[in-house]
């Protein structure tokens, strides 16, 4: 009954529209009050606070506030047009230029709706232009903005890592196989797609074009190198060097390119910690509803109902992908990641499935998420650029949602393809 209560309660106030934030805390309250009778006010409120009460957690503002830092000192232009020099000249080279890009800020950001906004405000505009159908330019930054999450840092790893006491460095040096994976399917969709609809090479560039684009943009690449340079090396931790991430994007912007006003940065700052209120009222409320899922023994009946089912990793891992799926569809990665962990991660442990790659899977699956309505927060970003109906667009993403899940069931039956490079670093 505990389970049935938890998913009406959640689900319930999402179709009715009430924000996300509040469906998570309701339902917290609900199911505590269902639980346990009489409520403690305080213990409620201990529970929210330990949620956010984590130093690694702090990165998570920090990346935000590089990211905005980023966008309004317009770095996103400079890596774009290197992007394009390198490959816009094959067929469906913008294409290319719009997948690399997205790669780039990936590693800058960690988010999938910022990617998108960035390079599609760039992009859209650019492909519609040289005779790329609306649909594709839409779709296609779309979908290479949902690598966001997944090539490191990645907001949704942190959390994971957080909640289920795994390695985020290890998390994040499992994302760029995943990552790089969907970049390049979605290049090599965009080739064929391109010779198919007649679209347009950019012509190719001289080796001094090439070398004078790469001059311009070296010192917005160094900043991905930064991040996860020092992580990866150990020199920082995530929240250190998201840190550094936001000092060398304000040095980029306020004194290199100095595209950044400094009577700008009060904006800048206050937009970034609107941004980042957000998110981490979110995590908090979510704390408070996977406590009360776990006192209701809800995991417990979870593992049950998926035993009667499958003993199998394989198996139950492509029950979790589907269950990811229409979790996404509803609720963003965070709040899916702080809800669903506490109940799938015992039953994934019990089945002897690595907690590294259940996390990867769980945030590549839920990338998904941005691209389905009726929360995809991709497909709002691009509608808004563009002006085009958010369903066109949810229809066009299509062949790019299927093959990340193609990928998904791939690494559902052999995990170790997320787990390699990380033992081989960390071994």
């Amino acid at each position: 009954m505990a389970l049935i209560v938890f998913v009406v309660s959640l689900f319930g106030m999402l179709f009715l529209g009430v924000p996300i934030f509040m469906s998570i805390g309701a339902s917290g309250l609900i199911l505590y009050a269902y639980g346990m009778g009489d409520m403690e006010p305080i213990l409620l409120v201990q529970r929210m606070f330990n949620g956010l009460n984590s130093f690694t957690l702090l990165a998570i503002p920090l990346f935000m506030l590089a990211g905005e830092v980023m966008n309004r000192g317009a770095l996103s232009k400079k890596m774009v047009r290197f992007a394009n020099c390198l490959l816009g000249w094959v067929h469906g080279g913008l294409g290319f230029t719009v997948a690399i890009s997205c790669m780039f800020i990936a590693a800058i950001l960690g988010s999938a709706s910022a990617a998108a906004a960035m390079i599609g405000a760039i992009m859209i505009p650019e492909m519609v232009n040289r005779g790329y159908s609306k649909e594709f330019s839409c779709a296609l930054t779309a979908a290479a903005g949902s690598i966001g999450p997944i090539i490191p840092p990645s907001i949704p790893m942190i959390i994971y890592g957080v909640i289920a006491n795994v390695s985020i460095v290890e998390l994040f040096a499992a994302g760029y196989v995943p990552g790089i994976a969907m970049g390049i399917m979605f290049m090599i969709y965009s080739y064929f797609f391109a010779r198919k609809h007649g679209y347009p090479a950019e012509p190719k560039p001289t080796a001094s074009e090439v070398w004078k684009s790469f001059k311009i943009a070296a010192p917005t690449l160094l900043l991905p190198v930064i991040i996860m340079g020092t992580i990866l090396t150990g020199m920082c931790t995530p929240t250190e060097s998201a840190i550094l991430a936001v000092a060398y994007a304000l040095f980029l912007s306020c004194v290199v390119y100095r595209t950044l006003p400094l009577r700008e940065l009060k904006e800048t700052f206050v937009n970034s910690a609107k941004s980042a209120a957000m998110v981490l009222v979110v995590i908090a409320t979510a704390s408070l509803l996977s406590w009360a899922v776990t006192v209701m023994n809800i995991p417990q009946m979870m593992a049950d109902f998926v035993y009667s089912i499958t003993d199998s990793p394989a198996v139950f891992l492509v029950i979790v992908n589907v269950l990811l799926v229409i979790a996404g569809m509803f609720l963003d990665a965070g709040s899916a990641i702080m809800i669903l962990s506490p109940v799938l991660l015992p039953i994934a442990l019990s089945l002897q499935v690595d907690p590294l790659a259940f996390g990867i899977i769980m945030v590549v699956n839920l990338s998904i998420g941005v691209l389905t309505p009726p929360v995809g927060l991709n497909l709002y970003v691009v509608s808004s650029l563009s002006g085009m109906d958010i369903l066109r667009i949810a229809k066009a993403c299509m062949p790019f949602i299927v093959m990340i899940i193609a990928m998904l069931i791939v690494c559902s039956f052999f995990p170790q393809i997320l787990t390699f490079l990380p033992n081989l670093l960390y071994a």
